[in-house]
């Protein structure tokens, strides 16, 4: 068990693993139509929610459990693992910057105001910041840990965190999302594999029981959303609970709601930054450091094996023979290329997002007439990543989705309480099964 989030691991039989290998399905690829823009008034519009984008200066935002890079961001409002922020602005002279927080209900619409869920103080600076070590590329590496003597909160469950210029709560540099869960119910968790209506591979509905907090608490006052790996953005809920085994509810995922497989996304290891891998070849005589990755074509999307990161990227722990990878470690011009369905252009564009963009797409990659593909280069951190390809042209959504699924998932659960009495939606668990 891992403190902040129950955690638990279902071995699955080899000849099961085989079979997931041969199916499609994907409601990541069903949505993956951002071309994106690199406006910094323009939004990431979700159920209840509006985000802003991240700022271009802004790279390798992580948001974590300390010491687990690839964990969902949950403080235990008890106690236990605080949260580390960690991010680069890519310039060599630091400022103090400013951090801001919000609470949000289930559907992650803001709702209270900071003197309802926070105690001691209602912001904080980040003071934190420190150069990079001898690097090609200058960069300003920050650090911040929370809870902290400053900043703690006395409500549970949704919550936005929001890093702005110093003093300039409006000045955004970007947004990212984390839980508070009380931990105060024992909770099963059950994953159920269905066969859904109009597809012939195998789906997962999950289901969960516990007992409410009290005699006279009200079941209907309970709601449970579940998530399929990093998708926070677009949880599936169950809104009723069955009383049949009272005193425990259940709540049950719909049967036409159940999750598909994730397709496996692309995995790039910058690691050691040498041909091997998916790297086809580098150049370390410029600066910055230059490495082409292998092109991906889309008739055979993802990587696999590949190691789960959970939609992050891995940097403590994803550069060898680096005392301090988070100053330490060097951007590189990482190009990518893209092979699409007949090799001819795309319409609507392609568009490239990933763990090391926040799989925010910024912008369209470049068609290259004389090679057939699409190409585009980005600065991206020493480490391990997850990437994909965006697009709204439905025949390569489609190939898309037929390409092979996560061998590894993780399915969250969380236990909301609707409280009358605050006004909001309190989290009263939070449950994580990877198989």
């Amino acid at each position: 068990m891992k403190k902040g989030v129950f955690l638990k691991r279902v071995h699955i039989p080899v000849f099961l693993l085989l079979l997931m290998a041969a199916c499609a399905g994907s409601e990541e690829s069903r949505d993956a139509s951002d071309g994106g823009d690199d406006e910094r008034s323009r939004v990431e519009s979700t159920p209840g929610a509006r985000f802003a984008p991240d700022h271009a200066s802004v790279k390798t935002i992580q948001l974590h459990p300390a010491g687990a890079e690839t964990d969902i961001p949950v403080i235990r409002a008890d106690g236990g693992t605080p949260l580390r922020l960690a991010f680069d602005i890519m310039e060599s002279q630091g400022r103090p910057l400013s951090i801001y927080f919000y609470h949000a209900d289930r559907s992650w619409r803001r709702d209270l105001v900071p003197a309802e869920f926070m105690s001691r103080f209602q912001r904080d600076n980040i003071m934190e910041y420190r150069p990079s070590s001898a690097t090609l590329l200058r960069y300003t590496h920050y650090e911040y840990t929370f809870p902290n003597d400053a900043i703690d909160f006395t409500v549970s469950g949704n919550y936005i965190l929001r890093v702005a210029e110093q003093g300039m709560e409006e000045d955004v540099l970007f947004e990212r999302r984390f839980y508070v869960s009380e931990q105060s119910v024992p909770v099963d968790v059950r994953l159920d594999d269905v066969l859904l209506i109009g597809s012939q591979w195998q789906a997962t509905q999950p289901f969960v029981t516990f007992r409410p907090e009290g005699d006279d608490v009200n079941a209907f006052d309970y709601s449970v959303c579940f998530t399929q790996n990093r998708n926070f953005g677009a949880p599936r809920c169950a809104e009723t609970p069955s009383l049949a085994n009272s005193p425990s509810v259940a709540f049950q995922l719909e049967r036409d709601d159940a999750f598909l497989p994730d397709v496996a996304p692309f995995y790039l290891n910058l690691g050691v930054v040498q041909p091997g891998g998916r790297i086809e070849r580098t150049d370390q005589a410029r600066t910055p450091w230059q490495a082409w990755v292998e092109p991906d074509y889309a008739r055979f999307p993802g990587t696999l094996p590949a190691p789960f990161l959970n939609g992050q990227s891995v940097i403590l722990d994803g550069v060898p023979g680096v005392g301090d990878p988070a100053r330490e470690a060097e951007y590189v011009a990482t190009t990518f290329r893209f092979v699409p369905l007949g090799e001819s252009p795309v319409p609507g564009g392609v568009a490239l997002a990933g763990s090391f963009s926040g799989w925010q797409s910024d912008s369209l990659m470049t068609w290259n007439a004389a090679d057939r593909w699409y190409e585009r280069t980005v600065h991206i951190k020493q480490g391990e990543h997850e990437y994909t390809y965006r697009f709204s042209d439905r025949a390569h959504i489609r190939a898309f989705s037929e390409g092979q699924p996560r061998l590894r998932n993780q399915f969250t659960s969380f236990i909301y309480f609707n409280d009358v009495r605050r006004q909001t939606d309190r989290l009263v668990a939070v449950v994580g099964i990877v198989r």
